[in-house]
């Protein structure tokens, strides 16, 4: 805002003998209200876009993802116990028994004290027998 001489501030009056120019009016605002809208039925499926690929789909209540069915399906791989097809994380050890070399399928708490399978089941202490229970 320009202030002529004279005029006042919001410091204080200025010297001079002028006059304030006129402040611009703001120009009116419309305000429009929405018409209110309904919040959607919890028990119908939704329709929603996969984050990945863009496809319209369907989400069915109570879903979290938001993964067409496809992308979903590929986003998640599928691990099968056992099988030819299945890694195996294998430790090479030698045996603190009888020096022989082998591999085992899991990593030892301590590889200097670990056993060959044969040491281990020679040294596995014998399973307690069951209790046979009698019939009434």
């Amino acid at each position: 805002m320009t202030m002529k001489k004279g005029s006042t501030s919001a410091s204080g009056p200025l010297t001079g003998d002028a006059v304030p120019e006129q402040a611009a009016k703001p120009a009116p605002v419309l305000l429009t209200k929405r018409a209110p809208v309904a919040p959607p039925d919890p028990k119908l499926p939704r329709e929603k876009i996969c984050s990945d690929c863009g496809m319209h789909f369907k989400v069915e209540t109570g879903q979290k993802f938001y993964l067409c069915p496809d992308c979903y399906r590929r986003s998640f791989v599928y691990k099968r116990k056992g099988g030819k097809e299945a890694a195996r994380i294998l430790t090479h050890i030698t045996c603190a028994a009888c020096g022989a070399q082998e591999y085992l399928p899991f990593i030892p708490d301590d590889p200097s004290k670990a056993l060959c399978r044969a040491c281990f089941a020679k040294e596995r202490p014998e399973p307690k027998a069951a209790p046979k229970h009698s019939h009434r």
